[in-house]
């Protein structure tokens, strides 16, 4: 089985969110970065009131508090987006629209790209996760193959081709970036 097809900004930025909605590390700095302020926000509200005796401060930063809880998710989803976008465009000019073929052998991979061919043994792939948009192969190595499903005129047959190296496969269809 052989597959060409080209990568463009979005192919890209669909894998740098996706993997990032999977780091714990990432997971883990947007969750402080959401209750931290807030915290520091009510501490500080606490004070100004208990020093000045005024519980009008202490409401405004109540507000202040609840405001970032709700509206940070959407703030650092867009920012995140727009850092991965950036990220992109500034280290993968070189990659985006040009032609890519994977082709599919009994025991190995073989991959071709402008600059390079590569042959992959197998079982060197770990799993093929499949969103709504795309697949990714991930190898031991971790380095990633992106492929967009519009590029693939037989999804079932690669999902079997690529399973029978022993890749695991894992379903996310339903993810989306939040």
């Amino acid at each position: 089985m052989t597959i060409t097809y080209h990568l463009t900004i979005s192919d890209f930025l669909a894998f740098q969110l996706y993997m990032s909605s999977k780091s714990e590390l990432q997971n883990k700095r947007r969750r402080n970065a959401r209750f931290f302020p807030p915290i520091f926000f009510l501490l500080y509200g606490v004070y100004l009131t208990r020093r000045d005796a005024n519980f009008m401060g202490i409401l405004i930063f109540i507000v202040t508090t609840i405001l970032w809880i709700v509206l940070f998710p959407l703030y650092a989803r867009w920012r995140y987006k727009r850092h991965f976008k950036k990220h992109i465009e500034e280290n993968y000019k070189n990659r985006l629209n040009v032609p890519v073929e994977i082709e599919f052998h009994n025991d190995f991979i073989t991959t071709r790209d402008f600059s390079s061919e590569s042959k992959i043994n197998g079982a060197e792939l770990k799993e093929i996760i499949e969103t709504s948009t795309h697949f990714f192969l991930n190898m031991t190595t971790d380095v990633s193959f992106i492929i967009p499903k519009h590029s693939i005129d037989n999804k079932e047959e690669f999902k079997k081709c690529v399973t029978e190296y022993g890749t695991k496969y894992i379903d996310e269809r339903n993810w989306r970036w939040k």
